[in-house]
């Protein structure tokens, strides 16, 4: 059996619906499923040790939230985005993640930001390596603790929602050597200004982090679709072919004789 790629729900006072939802969304965000990829019933059964009941339960959740399609004749599957639809996305996002970091700057303690110094420090270790799969890590916990320490649990809702339609292509997108130098850059601006207290300074930088990231994705997703399109004018091109009989050639494709029949 594979392994999981889903945590196994432990016994909480959260709704069972719930928790499946949440491990599933974080599957997705961290890369584990794919776009395009069948949501097998029976695996996630499995994989996270819930009943049917409550996997279906689950991902009626996250098909409301747009991170799932349920194909006919198919099921459930990870979903697509477009150059559109990431476009508005990133929009909303811009103003969530400006609000959590400008919020995070008024409310951060001398603990945290001595934990925040911490992540800062791990943060350049990571840029340095030049993994990306570090990078993220990193750029995950960054995440989480800002949004705990903004306090906003609304907010938090909505950008885990946003970010698992869009995390297929943080690793593309951060592949890219300019992108990698670009994205430390503006990292240490969000948590410079949230260091020094500086909420105004914080909501600028976050919000030019993801106009930044938005338009880095936005070219990767253009490249993507016109690659698709190429490729399907190819299969469309052989699937011709392939139904083209063999043999004697059509009448039609005879190439006419140039110069004329002979007459005895």
């Amino acid at each position: 059996m594979k392994s999981s790629k889903v945590q196994r729900v432990p016994v909480t006072a959260a709704p069972l619906r719930q928790q499946v939802a949440n491990n599933l969304r974080t599957a997705i965000i961290d890369g584990r499923f794919q776009p395009g990829e069948r949501l097998k019933e029976g695996e996630l059964c499995t994989w996270t040790g819930v009943s049917r009941t409550a996997v279906r339960e689950a991902l009626r959740q996250l098909e409301a939230e747009g991170i799932v399609d349920n194909i006919p004749n198919q099921g459930p599957v990870v979903a697509r985005v477009s150059p559109d639809e990431a476009r508005q996305h990133y929009e909303v996002r811009g103003m969530l993640e400006g609000l959590t970091a400008r919020t995070a700057a008024e409310r951060i303690s001398e603990p945290d930001i001595k934990e925040l110094h911490r992540l800062k420090r791990d943060l350049d270790r990571a840029f340095k390596s030049s993994s990306v799969a570090k990078v993220l890590e990193c750029k995950n916990q960054l995440d989480e603790f800002l949004m705990n320490v903004s306090a906003n649990n609304v907010v938090k809702g909505f950008v885990s929602v946003i970010r698992a339609r869009l995390s297929y292509l943080r690793p593309i997108v951060l592949s890219q050597p300019e992108r990698l130098k670009e994205n430390a850059v503006e990292v240490h601006a969000i948590i410079d200004a949230i260091i020094a207290r500086k909420p105004q300074a914080a909501w600028q930088a976050a919000v030019n982090h993801v106009n930044m990231g938005a338009k880095a994705t936005l070219k990767v997703l253009e490249q993507l679709e016109a690659a698709a399109v190429h490729q399907a004018a190819l299969d469309a091109e052989a699937a011709l072919r392939a139904k083209r009989p063999r043999g004697r050639p059509r009448r039609d494709a005879m190439p006419s004789n140039p110069v004329g029949r002979v007459t005895v």
